[in-house]
């Protein structure tokens, strides 16, 4: 099954459904198609990421932040992914994703997303570390999405929680290649105006 039609599915699934809060851990159920399969008959690594698209998906309008982020005229952007596959779906397989926030720093959210098989064990941990962007305006700071979603009614969501230790050193890791990029282009530029 195409992914947008299985996208369009859990929209119309649950557009009566109540808006979440910011920490809910949402569940998506689907199955595995045949399309969803590699050469060895097991779901792909590609196609786990496409399945956290799901939660991601679910989760960006159940917690109100997909239709704040619109209305400003952000799109949402997906920086860097870390995934680790522990399990076998295979065809017609059912699988569940379950999508939660982590936490964030002044630019990017982390979210997590677990893919698990039909006696809930882990098939899939993915991670993303994304932000709400748009061309005028660049990054949406996490924070105040939160806000204006009205997830932000405590004063302890107005804080980012601890992120989980590997996935701050993962987030630092990630900072410093940034850095060294922006450093390696200067060089280029500077270079080239030779």
């Amino acid at each position: 099954m195409n992914l947008l039609i299985r996208l369009f599915w859990i929209l119309l699934s649950r557009r009566k459904e109540p808006q979440c809060g910011a920490f809910d851990t949402l569940r998506v159920r689907s199955r595995v198609y045949p399309n969803d399969l590699d050469l060895n008959m097991h779901v792909n690594n590609g196609r786990f990421l496409t399945f956290a698209d799901l939660g991601r998906v679910d989760w960006f309008f159940r917690s109100g932040a997909w239709g704040v982020a619109r209305k400003k005229g952000f799109i949402p952007v997906i920086g860097d992914v870390n995934a680790r596959f522990i399990r076998q779906l295979k065809a017609f397989d059912r699988f569940y994703v379950e999508t939660r926030l982590l936490g964030w720093d002044d630019k990017w959210a982390f979210l997590e997303h677990k893919i698990l098989d039909k006696n809930d064990r882990v098939a899939g941990l993915i991670v993303v570390r994304g932000m709400f962007w748009s061309k005028k305006h660049g990054g949406l700071k996490p924070v105040d999405l939160i806000k204006a979603t009205g997830n932000a009614t405590e004063q302890q969501h107005l804080e980012s929680p601890a992120l989980p230790e590997w996935v701050e050193k993962w987030r630092e890791t990630l900072d410093s290649l940034s850095a060294t990029a922006r450093k390696e282009k200067e060089i280029q530029r500077s270079l080239e105006d030779r």
